[in-house]
C-alpha cells in the first residue's frame, strides 16, 4: 500500500490546522507508522529537527505539486499530512481533489462553526473536526450545542471524538520536538487513531500498518 494523503485545511486562520497536523504525525510515529507533515503556509518555517516524523516544504505551488505527485511513492505504508494555510481556498481545493481524507478543524466558537460550515459546502468530501475542545465539564456542555447544530446541518460529517484542549500541545511547534509531554503524546495517539478509523470506514480494508523500528522519515 502506498502513502495515504490527508489534508487538514479550512479557510479560517487560527483554527488549529498546524497543531492538528503535527499531532497526527506525532501520533502516527507513536503507532510506529511513518508520516510526513507538509508545510504550505508561506508564513511558517519548516522545522523538522528532532522530530520522529518528516517535515516537507510545500509553501510554493510547484513544491506542493511535486510532493502531491510523488506522495504515493514517498513512503510505503505511511501518511502524508498536508497542513493547509488559512485564507487559501484554492490550495484546499487542489489538495482535496487528490487527498484520501479531508479534515477541517474548528474551535468552540460560533465564528469557527460558521466558517467551517462554508468550508463543508465548498469541499463536499471534507469532515469537520472539533479541536482545542474544552475538557472542563461545564464548558464542554456549553460548547456541545455547536457540534449538535453542525451535525444537524451536515449529518455524518463531524468527526468524533473532539480533540481536547491541552496546554502543552504548543510544544509541537517548537524549533525541536525532542520530548513531548505525556498529555501531548496521549492527544496525538488518539488524534491519529481517529483519522485512521475514519480512513478505514471510508475506504475499507486496512490503513498502513505499524512497522518495526523507527517511524521517522527524512524531509
Amino acid at each position: 500500500m502506498s502513502s495515504i494523503v490527508v489534508l487538514i485545511g479550512g479557510a479560517k486562520g487560527g483554527s488549529t490546522k498546524t497543531t492538528t497536523s503535527h499531532s497526527v504525525c506525532l501520533g502516527a510515529s507513536l503507532h510506529n507508522v511513518p508520516a510526513v507533515c507538509v508545510v504550505t503556509d508561506p508564513e511558517r518555517k519548516v522545522r523538522g529537527e528532532g522530530r520522529p516524523y518528516g517535515v516537507l516544504d510545500g509553501r510554493l505551488p510547484d513544491q506542493l505539486a511535486r510532493i502531491l505527485t510523488l506522495s504515493k511513492d514517498l513512503m510505503s505504508h505511511g501518511w502524508t499530512i498536508v497542513d493547509g494555510a488559512g485564507n487559501r481556498p484554492e490550495v484546499d481545493k487542489v489538495v482535496s481533489e487528490v487527498a484520501d481524507l479531508v479534515v477541517i478543524p474548528f474551535r468552540p466558537s460560533e465564528e469557527d462553526v460558521d466558517t467551517v460550515g462554508k468550508d463543508l459546502n465548498r469541499l463536499p468530501n471534507a469532515f469537520a473536526w472539533p479541536s482545542a475542545w474544552p475538557v472542563n465539564a461545564h464548558a464542554e456542555r456549553a460548547a456541545a450545542f455547536l457540534i449538535q447544530g453542525l451535525e444537524l446541518q451536515f449529518p455524518g460529517r463531524v468527526l468524533r471524538p473532539p480533540i481536547p484542549f491541552v496546554n502543552s500541545v504548543g510544544d509541537l511547534l517548537a524549533a525541536e520536538l525532542t520530548s513531548p509531554s505525556t498529555p501531548t503524546r496521549t492527544l496525538a495517539k488518539h488524534a491519529f487513531q481517529t483519522l485512521r478509523d475514519k480512513y478505514q470506514q471510508l475506504h475499507g480494508g486496512e490503513s498502513p500498518k505499524e512497522t518495526e523500528g523507527t517511524a521517522a522519515v527524512s524531509a
